[in-house]
């Protein structure tokens, strides 16, 4: 089965061929039948000549008014212009002065046009078999008109091929060039679908990198120092370092996750490690809506939080109020140990408060996204805005 694109591309060259073939049609009934149409009826009063011609223009307009809107697959239509035109042919080559291979007997000459727009949508075994029968109905001609010999059989088929060559070089041409113009369409559309799976294959690949590299710098010093013995797990400020190591793993692993909202995400996962410290985390629905945001702005937002779960000691609040251009990730701890917050980093501003019970930081981004950067998706709304100290 061809691919979206590759059947497309196939249907926009065969609708070009079809045209290709109404404009010949058109122009040769026109331009080389109607003289000798007015021709047969001015000088030899031939009328059937002209209404014969009056006729087959009408069929030609509907048919090619169907065809182009894309009717024609049933067969029901294409059988009933076939009659039609064979009928004419063998008015024609009835009637026409000079018999089977007079000069006025055209009608045998063009069916095979007409028949070409009325086929389109057939298979190429429907024009064939409607030639084939209009060389039949020359055949009866002959028959009728007593002009049943070797010579004229001869110059009948000769005649049946000229008028059917060009016919069945338009119909096979134009399937063969959208043949090749798919076949090109889809190799196009298996190069870009490559293309775009390398290029996930390397952002996934310098996404693990990422990882092991924030591993490297934050859990692996920390894990030496406790295997050599160096740490004293009754400090607290040692266990303050593990817990903000520990959240920060949390971050990093689900920074990748295929969510609309990686900030609340990542807020969420250092929430739950918290958690599993005893630590009482009320994490409010963000107020606004959050846009999607590089991973940058995202650590220098959730690093305060991390800072201010890691001291807290028994509860903590984290509230988010966001729009496409400013966004503030406020914490409220019962931290009981001074506590130094990260300094402010890309384009986050973070202040903080503290006394001898509570704990207030908030770190706020204020800018505009790259108009690269994907739609902004939406977050529950929550009437809590961010807590001041």
């Amino acid at each position: 089965m061809p691919s979206q694109p590759g059947a497309t591309v196939e249907d926009r060259y065969i609708q070009g061929g079809l045209w290709i073939a109404v404009l010949v049609m058109s122009g040769w009934h026109v331009l080389s039948i109607l003289p000798v149409a007015l021709s047969g009826w001015l000088e030899h009063g031939l009328a059937i000549g002209a209404l014969l011609w009056l006729g087959l223009a009408v069929v030609g307009a509907v048919s090619a008014w169907v065809v182009v809107r894309g009717g024609g697959h049933s067969v029901a239509f294409p059988l009933a212009v076939c009659v039609i035109l064979l009928s004419a042919s063998m008015i024609g080559s009835l009637t026409s002065p000079g018999g089977m291979f007079g000069h006025y007997n055209w009608p045998f000459a063009v069916v095979g046009w007409f028949g070409l727009v009325a086929l389109w949508r057939q298979p190429l075994r429907a024009l064939l078999g409607l030639l084939a029968v209009n060389a039949l109905t020359g055949v009866t001609a002959l028959v009728a008109l007593g002009e049943a010999n070797r010579l004229d059989f001869a110059r009948l088929i000769v005649q049946t091929f000229g008028v059917s060559a060009l016919e069945v070089t338009i119909y096979v041409g134009s399937r063969a060039v959208a043949a090749t113009a798919r076949i090109g369409a889809e190799a196009a559309d298996a190069a870009t679908r490559t293309r775009i799976v390398d290029m996930a294959a390397e952002a996934n690949r310098s996404a693990r990198r990422n990882r092991y590299e924030a591993i490297q710098g934050t859990a692996v010093p920390l894990l030496e120092r406790l295997a050599s013995g160096r740490l004293n797990l009754a400090d607290g400020g040692i266990r303050q370092e593990i817990a903000v190591t520990v959240m920060r793993l949390r971050r990093d692993l689900v920074e990748s996750d295929d969510v609309s909202d990686l900030l609340s995400h990542e807020l969420r996962a250092c929430a739950d490690a918290a958690g599993r410290r005893g630590i009482a985390v009320d994490l409010i629905a963000p107020a606004g809506t959050i846009p999607v945001l590089p991973i940058e702005i995202r650590h220098a937002l959730t690093e305060p939080v991390i800072h201010g779960l890691a001291s807290a000691a028994t509860r903590a609040r984290v509230t988010v109020v966001a729009s496409a251009t400013d966004i503030t990730v406020a914490i409220v701890t019962d931290t009981r140990h001074p506590v130094l917050p990260p300094e402010s980093r890309g384009g986050v501003e973070v202040s903080y408060d503290q006394d001898e019970k509570a704990l207030w930081i908030q770190a706020r981004w204020t800018g505009a996204l790259s108009s690269a950067q994907p739609d902004p998706v939406s977050s529950s709304p929550s009437s809590s805005p961010a807590v001041s100290p």
